[in-house]
């Protein structure tokens, strides 16, 4: 055990003075933000999530009602928190926040972070940097990451404190610090914040962590000299089960803690503790109709179809997985208790999928299965830390080399998936296929109403729920003329517009989930039907622009 605690010490101070993890870190931060600029503000290819994000916290600053609870309470506010300094600057460079800029700066940023970690860890583990620059800059270029490091999106967070949560796991399992444990359980919290799989994964690293706390607590050989051999096994027992207990509180607190504010937020604000799992904005609410799907219905309460769809979108990503396992296998190391922590980390994310999938509440993205990828690569650092003094150089770089070949195997499949199947892929075949892509026709048709607006309507006070018409906000020259979803008033400008001063109501066609906007749930025949108390001002696609009347 004491050589593993001399090397992070031997390596500390040569960590300290190199600069080639920052190096690399910029390289790939220029990648991503070079590319994700592009892709949004040239091609116009934009992904919605993204944009609802950068819209999220847009409002905080910008609506009629600029409040932090503006960032709304039903997906995690932390991709729209670190994005609120860049859209701060919206006044002077608008494609900040209506090209997602923003957003794209935040994730280029999360991309940096990881490629730095994992560069400085296996430095740590005595990996040259030439070695570990190409293998990082494999991962960094996977085209699943690559493209998720620019586009905005909540998934490159989270895989950023992912990574850092399991890379101070595995440290803790050097020399059982309490310093790494803390690291680790603050990360995950952060990815809390980021993405609700967190919670998968903390159940995870629960279990990992515990079976470590179990079978090696330390001992204390002057207590064992004092006590008879039976007092001292059931003193080493309990000693055993207060060390696990005293483990998991330090991993477990400030996870466990950011929940508790999360639903006591949500209580506060929008009166229910549960608001973010069950609201007609939520993602219970956004996969009821998934039912009515041919393609969800044949699966739903199927356990084996449900494994053969995840199969086809996650295998491609438990390619490195797989070379662990052989690597384990031909260092000795594959059936013990390590391999199935392993195992257990990188199903557990999958593994709510199953559970989501099987109930009909996930549209099972490829998105949602690339977690083993990031969870396979922080585990390597492990592996090369262990081998550090026990393998030759050319051993460990040919170890390197087979790692990186199974990156970029991984790599090939996902770029050919994403560019031929949009069944399996139908995000990213979409982005790569633009000429195909409905969701960005949709959003042009959205963006010429927000040119309407700023054209015809420029001091009108304009209604919609920003549920669904984030991007004709972010587009609109007069945000504060609007009044949208996180103002205080709109539920009752919504019931009585003629009271509140409104003068136009943007509702969308009920269709393809526009049946959960606000309007349409308040006006369910409004869009087809009009109403006594409005007029029809002009349409746009599926979209109607209804002007107010005097109080009927």
């Amino acid at each position: 055990m004491t050589q593993w605690v001399e090397l992070p010490m031997t390596n500390a101070s040569v960590l300290r003075k190199d600069r080639s993890g920052w190096v690399l870190a910029a390289i790939v931060f220029a990648a991503e933000f070079i590319f994700g600029c592009y892709l949004y503000a040239v091609e116009g290819d934009f992904q919605e999530d993204a944009l609802s994000r950068v819209a999220n916290a847009f409002y905080v600053l910008f609506s009629r009602n600029p409040y932090l609870g503006a960032i709304g309470f039903v997906w995690n506010p932390l991709p729209s928190m670190f994005e609120l300094p860049p859209v701060a600057l919206w006044r002077w460079f608008p494609p900040i926040a209506s090209d997602a800029l923003a957003g794209v700066f935040v994730t280029s940023v999360a991309s940096a972070a990881i490629a730095f970690a994992l560069h400085r860890a296996l430095l740590w583990a005595e990996v040259s940097k030439v070695t570990s620059f190409v293998f990082v800059l494999c991962l960094a270029l996977h085209p699943f990451m690559f493209l998720y490091g620019a586009n905005g999106m909540s998934e490159m967070i989270f895989a950023c404190f992912l990574v850092i949560c399991l890379l101070n796991y595995l440290s803790w399992k050097d020399d059982y610090a309490v310093s790494r444990l803390v690291i680790a359980g603050c990360a995950l919290a952060m990815a809390f914040w980021a993405r609700y799989e967190a919670v998968a994964f903390g159940v995870g690293l629960f279990a990992v962590v515990l079976s470590d706390a179990l079978r090696r607590a330390p001992a204390d050989a002057q207590v064992r000299l004092l006590m008879s051999r039976r007092a001292y096994r059931r003193f080493r027992s309990q000693e055993r089960l207060w060390y696990a207990a005293a483990t998991a509180l330090v991993l477990l607190l400030p996870a466990v803690y950011s929940g508790i504010v999360w639903m006591v937020l949500n209580a506060e604000i929008m009166h229910d503790p549960l608001y973010f799992l069950h609201s007609a904005y939520s993602n219970l609410s956004l996969t009821s109709m998934l039912s009515s799907t041919s393609k969800y219905r044949a699966i739903e309460h199927h356990p084996v179809r449900v494994l053969l769809f995840m199969w086809q979108r996650i295998w491609i990503f438990v390619v490195p997985v797989g070379m662990l396992l052989v690597y384990r296998l031909i260092r000795g190391r594959l059936v013990r208790w390590e391999t199935l922590q392993l195992l257990v980390l990188a199903a557990s994310i999958p593994s709510l999928q199953f559970f989501l999938l099987l109930h009909g509440a996930s549209y099972g993205w490829l998105r949602f299965f690339f977690y083993p990828l990031p969870i396979a690569v922080a585990w390597w650092t492990y592996e090369m830390r262990l081998d550090a003094r026990q393998l030759e150089r050319w051993w460990r770089e040919l170890a390197q080399v087979a790692m990186a070949a199974s990156i970029v195997i991984s790599g090939v499949f996902t770029g050919l998936i994403m560019e031929r199947n949009a069944n399996v892929a139908p995000e990213e075949y979409s982005l790569i296929h633009i000429d195909k892509n409905e969701v960005i026709q949709q959003l042009r048709i959205e963006q010429q109403i927000a040119q309407y607006i700023n054209r015809h309507l420029p001091r009108a006070t304009v209604l919609m729920d920003s549920y669904s018409a984030f991007d004709i906000i972010l587009h609109v020259r007069q945000p504060r003329h609007l009044v949208i979803t996180s103002d205080y008033d709109f539920a009752n400008a919504l019931r009585y517009p003629w009271t509140h001063h409104v003068q136009y109501i943007l509702v969308p066609d009920p269709v393809n989930g526009y049946q959960f906007d606000a309007v349409n749930r308040t006006y369910p025949t409004l869009y087809a039907h009009g109403a006594p108390w409005a007029r029809l001002e002009k349409s746009f696609g599926i979209w109607k622009l209804y002007r107010v009347l005097k109080n009927p």
